[in-house]
């Protein structure tokens, strides 16, 4: 019996080697490089979504600089329109003073002209009345053709009008 024990655990053990090797070509090198390959493939996945997310924040950083690059040009255009307006509002002001004081001189000049005028006419008036006056008061003793003597009159008449 022990004979018969001994060639059962040489015979079992044979069988286990062989099932082994059997099960070691058939399943376990499947197995083997089924697991290696799903584990390449993790692997392959995984640095792959490094790189997608390495991009991401790549994206990410460049479209916030575009973003701020943007903020600030239009803060840009803003200031450029608010210049634009100010200056458009300091260049009105300065024409409509320069419109108000040339009515204000076209208005003194003539003002001037009208009391140049009005001066003209008052000395016709006073020449007019001292003529008159002269002819009905010296009507035989002075000739009405002797003017010099009614221009120094008016002359007097007209400096004391301008004081």
């Amino acid at each position: 019996m022990a004979l018969f024990n001994v060639w059962t655990f040489i015979f079992t053990i044979i069988n286990i080697l062989v099932l082994y090797y059997i099960l070691k070509k058939v399943l376990f090198k499947p197995v083997t490089e089924f697991l290696e390959a799903r584990e390449n493939k993790i692997k392959s996945s995984l640095e792959e979504a490094d790189k997608v997310r390495q991009e991401a924040y790549k994206l990410k950083a460049k479209y916030d600089e575009m973003l701020q690059n943007a903020d600030n040009e239009g803060k840009a255009i803003i200031e450029r329109a608010q210049k634009f307006a100010e200056d458009k509002a300091n260049k009105i002001i300065e024409d409509a003073n320069k419109e108000a004081k040339a009515i204000l001189e076209r208005a003194k000049e003539e003002v001037t002209l009208e009391k140049i005028k009005a001066m003209h006419d008052l000395r016709v008036e006073i020449s007019q009345l001292v003529i008159d006056a002269a002819s009905r008061v010296f009507e035989k003793k002075l000739p009405i053709d002797d003017e010099d003597i009614i221009n120094e009159v008016i002359e007097e008449a007209g400096a004391s009008w301008r004081k």
